[in-house]
């Protein structure tokens, strides 16, 4: 399993997919640790040697935060996706790479 553009309420589904996978022999890798902030209640989940535990609250386990749902979605709104703008060059504001297999 991996994820590079994931917020908490997705890592939370990750991992309770990847923890109901008696198979899964592999470490589920994640970019979480490179978020600066999260749209949880309380920020970001918390890595523990390596690791964040399986959350254990009702649904996935985590609460959203209303206002930092309301502060990222103006900044949606602003500046767009995250993959959207990924391959942004300052240098070239109005270029982006299009990928003809799209």
């Amino acid at each position: 399993m991996h994820s590079g553009v994931e917020l908490g309420v997705t890592l939370a589904a990750m991992l309770h997919a990847a923890s109901s996978l008696p198979n899964m022999t592999y470490d589920a890798d994640a970019h979480y640790h490179h978020l600066l902030d999260d749209v949880l209640v309380g920020g970001k989940m918390k890595y523990e040697q390596g690791s964040i535990a399986v959350p254990t609250g009702p649904g996935l386990g985590v609460e959203l935060d209303e206002d930092r749902m309301g502060r990222y979605e103006e900044f949606f709104r602003k500046k767009g996706d995250y993959l959207g703008r990924y391959m942004e060059d300052p240098r070239r504001p109005d270029w982006f790479p299009i990928n003809p297999a799209y």
